[in-house]
């Protein structure tokens, strides 16, 4: 049976001899996520959810540094003046399927306005992965923009989980303006619309990135309100 919006499968999952034993299976903590009010944005979770990431909306983005890109390589710097949605992903994982095809299609949609839409692979456990095989489950999910490879997380740490042993998720979202400002967050698991309604926050929060994203999207470069 699959797991709802509300809890999702994209939990921090460890190698055995780094993290007191669990398996590859293990979560770093099981307890289910706080959800949003409806009608609600997501980012309005309440500020004790550890997988809200409030605290990062109107802040810089950090500079990354991934093991490798498959193509041509792209930095934080070199895109000033792009909207830029990272979305961590990775194999048999139901969630990232569900989202990065409506990923794609936000893409295809939005590239003439500046979109760059980020897929950063990250293997659980880290470990090697062929760049032939990231590339083929990409195709099999439907996402056909940029890949970055993350294989040691060192990014995702920077981003997410480095001082913050209470988080759940890996497959995490981010919005980052023409500025280079974080202006949305979604802290792993699924986003989608859907009529479903044990898919409602998945469609809340869907619903939330479009609306953030018409924003940004619309401002020009130097607009930031964050320092």
């Amino acid at each position: 049976m699959l797991l709802s919006c509300v809890v999702g499968a994209a939990l921090l999952m460890v190698a055995p001899a780094a993290q007191g034993g669990l398996g590859d299976d293990g979560p770093r903590r099981a307890a289910p996520r706080a959800t949003a009010a409806p009608g609600t944005h997501a980012h309005e979770a309440p500020a004790d959810d550890p997988d809200s990431g409030v605290e990062l909306l109107d802040t810089p983005a950090p500079g990354w540094t991934f093991t490798r890109w498959i193509g041509p390589p792209l930095s934080l710097a070199g895109l000033r003046g792009k909207v830029v949605l990272l979305r961590w992903w990775t194999e048999d994982c139901h969630y990232c399927a569900t989202t990065l095809p409506e990923l794609e299609a936000l893409r295809r949609r939005h590239a003439d306005q500046g979109l760059v839409v980020i897929g950063v692979f990250h293997p659980k456990p880290p470990h090697e992965v062929s760049d032939r095989h990231i590339l083929a489950v990409a195709r099999k999910l439907g996402f056909a923009g940029p890949i970055a490879v993350d294989r040691e997380w060192t990014t995702l740490d920077r981003y997410w989980l480095a001082g913050h042993p209470e988080r759940n998720w890996t497959s995490v979202s981010f919005l980052i303006d023409r500025d280079g400002v974080i202006r949305w967050v979604h802290g792993g698991g699924e986003y989608h619309p859907s009529d479903d309604p044990r898919h409602a926050r998945c469609a809340l929060q869907y619903h939330d990135l479009e609306q953030t994203l018409a924003t940004v999207l619309a401002e020009r470069p130097g607009t930031s309100a964050a320092p």
